[in-house]
């Protein structure tokens, strides 16, 4: 959570009450939400009454007899698991392989183009890899599994603060004291508020007895955390030894982060909602422990008071019924997609977001950070101080079948009806290969009634019976496995799956829509992400920034200002190396069509490498910049070579030649020392002749090669020039 810097911005009770109201409100309305949910994780884990371990059917676990016959097939299909594992699978590969660029808003800002992109690269790659692993993938999970299907993320900055003992000196306490900062390594030495009339001051203040109450007010304020008698330990040990041990705030880590939250468990906002940034409200939940309510007293600002009431009143509490979702809260270790409920032991912490409008009828988006055991105040309040003005939150349904984000439908929907058929041929055949297997038998009929029995091993009542005889069971139900084969054609071709049967252009472009509505949310995301980093990222910390071969980049500031969009691009075809080979060999045909040389292959060539294997195309790859760099700077080297009489190398291949000439010939023509090496000092001139020769035999084959294939050689463009 990035809010502004903290205001007074008073609350009144009567408006803590309303949040929650409307909150109750909300989740009055998403009842419906929640039995949709836990249909669709009912179908697509196989989850109904009086399932056995060994998937069949038992009179203990139904509680009454089953049909067909005890130990019946209960078979689990994980069809709609399957296509949905599959769709994870591939959107999550789609956005670690996809080619990451920014572009620029303003015209001004397309010299930093580069710099921001490779910004991206390096959060999406390095610096928030181990976290986006998981975040994309709960994201597609909720775009395709849940019920609606929406995925919701919330873009923040990631602060994490802790508070670590540390021995202060008296010059640390003073420093403090005096620009009211909570760490000492914090303040510059150079600071303007470091004026020895205020050190003085403090000095009189620990060391005044008269001002004993006062100073240890002082460091009851500054510590909120430490207890009183460690307070007054603190101010004897400064007293006697001139130093003490108190907490002081580390930063363990500052960078952009980002948070996938399921709707109507984590984050609720009313159902009609079509755009979640014109929402009326939006309310975040979060479980957190004892210590860390403690410790966001120091780290944001919470109210010492607010905290003491939530935790002596607010442990395991939570809003609205306590019987809503009741599956969900009461949790079974075994149960798929699960986990121990620890909600008893923890505090529901609500980040209320709401717009509203100043006295000044100024609009803005407020945040209110509340709990139920203290609803007469709150721990925060203040505006939430973003950029464009919105929320943190950001949506994208899987399917627009109207404007409300709920009327998605996830996979669940469609395909559980061709997943229960599956499944009830399945059984069908297993039942009937259980009664060949162990077919019932006849025997004599005993007087009084009789009760019908069909089974494995049953005995069927006869009125006579001359020998032993086993029932003739029907034959086999060719047509159960021709209804099968059918339905699983409907399934992949619904669904989208790549078979034999399929046609390929549809099914690729399925996947192609299926990944750009995916990859559309979290272009959003990581614009927000940018926008972040250009905000919160410090001089030193841009400048760990690293380029895809680990070199540093050294960017500044001023590298990635503006306003930019972000794209987040892939062929869907490119994830199937057969189909990428073709496309390299199509482009690699395309050069013969370009004798104007319009065709730029840097762009070819990296896409190339990344399609090929992406974590040796990041290492293998660098920027153009860096490559004609390295090529001037290589033949400027060679010219200091010849110029000491060593002659440079001659490699074959692998070379930029006609770039090399040019730099050779106008380094000379532009260094009066050079050119009068070149005239008096025989040498260094047939060293320099000869290298010409060299370079501009390799312009000639290069030259060679295109002849070959046009049967002439262009009179203008680039090999004219080259020619001449």
């Amino acid at each position: 959570m990035t809010p502004s810097d903290p205001f007074d911005l008073p609350r009144d009770p009567e408006d803590i009450r309303e949040l929650r109201t409307e909150l109750e409100h909300i989740m009055a309305d998403g009842t419906l939400v929640w039995q949709r949910q836990e249909e669709a994780r009912a179908v697509r884990f196989n989850v109904w009454a009086g399932q056995t371990t060994d998937g069949r059917k038992h009179a203990s676990a139904l509680g009454e007899d089953p049909l067909p016959f005890e130990g019946a097939s209960d078979a689990r299909i994980p069809a709609v698991d399957s296509i949905i594992g599959d769709k994870v699978a591939l959107v999550k590969q789609a956005f670690f392989r996809a080619q990451v660029q920014a572009t620029p808003v303003e015209p001004n800002d397309a010299p930093k183009a580069s710099s921001v992109s490779s910004l991206l690269r390096w959060l999406r790659d390095c610096e928030m890899r181990a976290e986006l692993e998981t975040e994309v993938e709960l994201s597609a999970q909720h775009f395709f599994g849940d019920d609606p299907a929406l995925a919701v993320v919330e873009v923040n900055w990631r602060q994490d603060v802790t508070l670590v003992r540390r021995v202060l000196s008296f010059d640390d306490l003073a420093i403090l004291y005096v620009t009211g900062a909570s760490n000492p390594d914090q303040v510059p030495t150079d600071d303007p508020r470091l004026e020895p009339a205020m050190l003085a001051d403090f000095q009189d203040l620990a060391l005044n007895p008269l001002r004993d109450r006062e100073f240890t007010a002082w460091l009851t304020r500054a510590y909120p955390g430490v207890t009183p008698s460690a307070v007054k330990t603190a101010v004897r040990t400064l007293r006697k030894e001139g130093t003490a041990e108190l907490p002081v705030p580390v930063v363990r880590e500052n960078r952009p982060g980002v948070q996938v939250l399921k709707y109507m468990e984590d984050i609720f906002f009313p159902v009609g909602t079509a755009e979640l940034q014109r929402a009326r409200s939006i309310h975040r939940r979060e479980w957190i422990s004892e210590v860390e309510l403690r410790e966001r007293v120091v780290t944001q600002q919470w109210s010492q008071a607010w905290v003491d009431t939530v935790i002596d009143q607010g442990r395991g509490q939570t809003i609205g019924n306590q019987n809503w979702r009741s599956a969900i809260e009461e949790i079974s270790i075994s149960r798929p997609g699960g986990m121990v409920n620890e909600n008893n032991f923890l505090y529901e912490i609500w980040w209320s977001y709401e717009r509203r409008a100043d006295e000044l009828g100024v609009p803005g988006v407020y945040m209110t950070v509340w709990n139920i055991a203290a609803v007469d105040t709150c721990a925060k309040c203040e505006l939430y101080d973003d950029p464009d003005g919105g929320y943190p939150f950001y949506a994208r349904p899987r399917e627009r079948l109207g404007r409300q984000l709920t009327d998605s439908r996830g996979l669940t929907r469609p395909l559980a009806t061709h997943q229960n058929e599956i499944k009830t041929q399945r059984d069908a055949r297993c039942n009937y290969t259980q009664l060949v297997a162990s077919p019932p038998r006849k025997t004599l009929m005993q007087r009084g009634a009789f009760e019908l029995i069909l089974g494995p091993n049953a005995q069927i009542p006869v009125q006579r019976m001359d020998d032993f005889e086993l029932v003739q069971m029907p034959p086999f139900m060719n047509a159960s496995v021709e209804m099968e084969a059918t339905t699983r054609r409907e399934f992949d071709e619904y669904a989208g799956r790549q078979t034999p049967e399929q046609d390929p252009n549809r099914i690729a472009m399925l996947q192609q829509a299926g990944v750009d509505s995916f990859l559309g949310l979290w272009r959003e995301v990581m614009r927000a992400v940018l926008r972040q980093a250009r905000r919160f990222y410090t001089p030193e910390e841009l400048a760990r920034v690293t380029g895809p071969g680990g070199e540093g980049l050294a960017l500044k500031p001023e590298d990635i200002y503006g306003e930019w969009d972000v794209m987040i691009e892939i062929d869907t075809r490119d994830l199937n190396m057969e189909f990428a080979m073709k496309k390299m060999k199509a482009f690699g045909d395309l050069r013969s069509l370009d004798p104007a040389g319009i065709l730029d292959l840097g762009p070819l060539v990296e896409w190339a490498a990344y399609s090929l294997d992406p974590v040796l195309g990041r290492r293998a790859i660098k920027p153009q910049t860096n490559v004609t760099q390295k090529e001037i700077s290589d033949e400027k080297n060679n010219l200091a070579q010849m110029a000491v009489g060593v002659e440079p190398e001659m490699p074959e291949q692998g070379i930029n030649a006609q770039l090399r000439l040019q730099t050779m010939q106008q380094h000379i023509g532009q260094s009066p020392k050079l050119a009068q090496l070149y005239q008096g000092d025989e040498l260094f001139r047939a060293l320099v002749e000869n290298r010409q020769k060299y370079l501009m035999q390799q312009v000639t084959q290069e030259q060679n090669k295109q002849i070959g294939r046009l049967g002439t050689a262009p009179l203008q463009g680039p090999g004219a020039n080259a020619a001449a």
